[in-house]
């Protein structure tokens, strides 16, 4: 989730929580020394990364969660200058989002995508799922719903490009106070029909501007180029809180087709899943980039 700007002074009021943070990583070391790796993260992103990290650092990984983005990197600078710091085996993530992060140190990972949600929305993502968890192993039922996801997929990211668009616009306006805007885990749901086989949007840029009041005005022009750029890059630079609320209406749509019915599905699927606990569920589906086995590995950045 973004914060706040990562400008000197910005980063200088997360230094307060940088300390907390660095007083709570110095209680763990003294607990587990050098035989763990310590991930710093902006919150429920563990999960995802817990079973990459072991398998690449081969010790066993210890959560640190921070308060968002601004404090791993505030973290990360304030833990990284020091001395007594080095010998330990430290790991920093951060999602992409819509900023700037050019003066991001090398020391901490960035996502490809917007976030880690998007990384479950491939299609070698959801065909894993699709194949283990819904037993859809025939090549004409794995192909019709392969298609399907294709289908509504695009639908859906065409839908919530203007929002998305105006949402990066924002991020590009020096006016903009983030505190002014929360746009929630859900796209607005008097905007959107979430049907599968049927998605429909109902929404302008008047309804955007009237429901985030607060937010500066962005010119019409800014907003079409941003739209244009994030069509270019794919659901995989879109919002990740909506491409999961999408991945969790095509599964359920899949899991609840009914039995005398079914066109897509072939048998029951016997794993719970919740909206809220998706990245746990299946994060052992989910990309993994190169860029993020070469920074586990070497702790260093690439692009």
């Amino acid at each position: 989730m973004a914060d706040y700007n990562y400008t000197p002074d910005a980063l200088e009021k997360k230094s307060v929580e940088a300390a907390a943070i660095y007083t709570k990583f110095t209680l763990l070391v003294s607990r587990y020394g050098e035989d763990a790796v310590y991930c710093f993260v902006e919150g429920y992103d563990m999960p995802y990364y817990r079973s990459i990290v072991k398998n690449v650092c081969r010790k066993e990984p210890i959560e640190i969660k921070c308060k968002g983005k601004g404090s791993v990197i505030a973290t990360n600078s304030y833990i990284e200058s020091k001395e007594d710091c080095k010998k330990y085996l430290k790991r920093y993530f951060i999602d992409r989002d819509f900023d700037n992060n050019d003066e991001v140190p090398e020391t901490i990972f960035i996502t490809d995508g917007y976030s880690i949600e998007n990384y479950y929305l491939s299609n070698e993502c959801v065909s894993s799922i699709l194949e283990t968890e819904f037993k859809i192993t025939n090549v004409d039922n794995h192909s019709k719903c392969m298609n399907l996801f294709n289908q509504e997929h695009q639908k859906f990211f065409e839908g919530t490009l203007l929002l998305n668009a105006w949402y990066c616009s924002l991020y590009h306006n020096s006016e903009w106070n983030r505190t002014d805007v929360s746009l929630g885990s859900s796209f607005p749901s008097d905007w959107l029909n979430l049907n599968i086989g049927n998605i429909t949007f109902n929404y302008n840029l008047d309804d955007i501007e009237s429901k985030f009041d607060k937010a500066p005005k962005i010119e019409h022009d800014i907003i079409l180029k941003r739209m244009n750029e994030l069509k270019g890059l794919g659901p995989l630079r879109a919002r990740g809180k909506y491409e999961i609320q999408f991945l969790f209406a095509f599964l359920s749509f899949i899991k609840n087709e009914p039995h005398k019915n079914r066109k897509y599905s072939v048998a029951p699927c016997s794993l719970p899943f919740h909206r809220d606990t998706m990245i746990s569920t299946f994060s052992q589906y989910a990309e993994v980039p190169d860029t993020l086995y070469y920074y586990i590995e070497k702790g260093e950045r690439i692009e």
